[in-house]
């Protein structure tokens, strides 16, 4: 048996690891907007996919468990899993990511967590106290306070609508993907998870990407493009993936998912240093709101669980 999810000390390795791959996710943001001043999204989601798909295998294929674990009736699960969060998902966040701006798509990302701890409530996979729902929307208020001042604010008018919804939709299927794999990581290791989810989804996406992927003209696309799209897919995707998944294995999906309230304060970071968009005094107020949203939602819930 595994671990329980529902203890564990105040700052421990999942607890380190993911504010990595929460520093990884961050970049990341500049990283696409990079590659897709070169490439069409379809071609540079399709090869970023692809690439995921391939290391994570490849690495599968050097561990010693391989599909140990797996069973038949596994496999229409873990087939419908992938699609929803490496095909449908990856589809509407490129597609966002191409007609919105990266902070109202990082900002509206970053609401999983209310519906990752309503999905795991309401399947009755984790017990959501209260202290855990404060720390989420003192976050979430914190969340606002940073992307209000980013490129144009969240108002209505500030970026596409179509953008927001489409990311607005893959967010519930990210909160989807993330409770759904509650389940199979009590036998299989995120390795095994993520390598079979993920090429399942990239099969099922790359046939739609294939034609802007031929129509590519190679010689024209920069260093810095293909340097953008290899990081992505090894740092954002590939260790994003296994750090994800070896966190909601330790200590749930709801301790998980809030960090990525975090993402957004260093998208700003790294979108002026990298991209030249400016901080505001807001923002920065945010952060500490988000950082405080962050400490509630873990010691609160600690400190909840471990009474007698």
């Amino acid at each position: 048996m595994r671990p329980s999810n529902s203890r564990g000390p105040a700052f421990g390795l999942s607890d380190a690891l993911m504010l990595a791959a929460v520093l990884m996710w961050a970049v990341n943001f500049s990283f696409v907007k990079i590659g897709l001043r070169e490439l069409s999204p379809e071609a540079f989601n399709g090869l970023r996919l692809l690439l995921t798909a391939a290391v994570l295998l490849g690495l599968l294929a050097l561990s010693r468990r391989r599909l140990q674990g797996i069973v038949p009736a596994d496999l229409w699960k873990l087939a419908l899993i992938g699609i929803m969060g490496n095909a449908v998902y990856q589809a509407l966040f490129i597609g966002a990511m191409s007609r919105t701006t990266a902070a109202n798509t990082s900002f509206i990302l970053s609401t999983s967590p209310v519906f990752v701890a309503l999905l795991s409530r309401l399947l009755g996979i984790e017990n959501i106290p209260w202290p855990t729902w404060t720390g989420i929307f003192i976050s979430l208020g914190g969340l606002y306070l940073v992307i209000s001042r980013m490129n144009g604010g969240i108002a209505p008018g500030s970026a596409g609508a179509q953008g927001d919804a489409m990311i607005f939709a893959g967010t519930i299927l990210w909160a989807g993907y993330t409770v759904f794999s509650k389940p199979f990581l009590a036998r299989l290791s995120p390795l095994q998870f993520s390598a079979v989810t993920v090429a399942v989804g990239a099969a099922a996406y790359f046939p739609t990407t294939a034609a802007e992927v031929v129509r590519i003209a190679w010689a024209d696309v920069s260093w810095r493009a293909w340097s953008a799209l290899f990081l992505s897919a090894l740092f954002g995707l590939v260790l994003g993936y296994l750090i994800w998944y070896y966190s909601v294995q330790r200590i749930g999906n709801t301790r998980t998912a809030v960090y990525g309230n975090l993402t957004p304060v260093l998208t700003a970071v790294f979108a002026w240093w990298i991209l030249g968009e400016r901080m505001h005094m807001v923002q920065i107020a945010g952060a500490a709101v988000i950082l405080l949203g962050v400490y509630l939602t873990r010691a609160g819930a600690r400190s909840l669980l471990s009474r007698p």
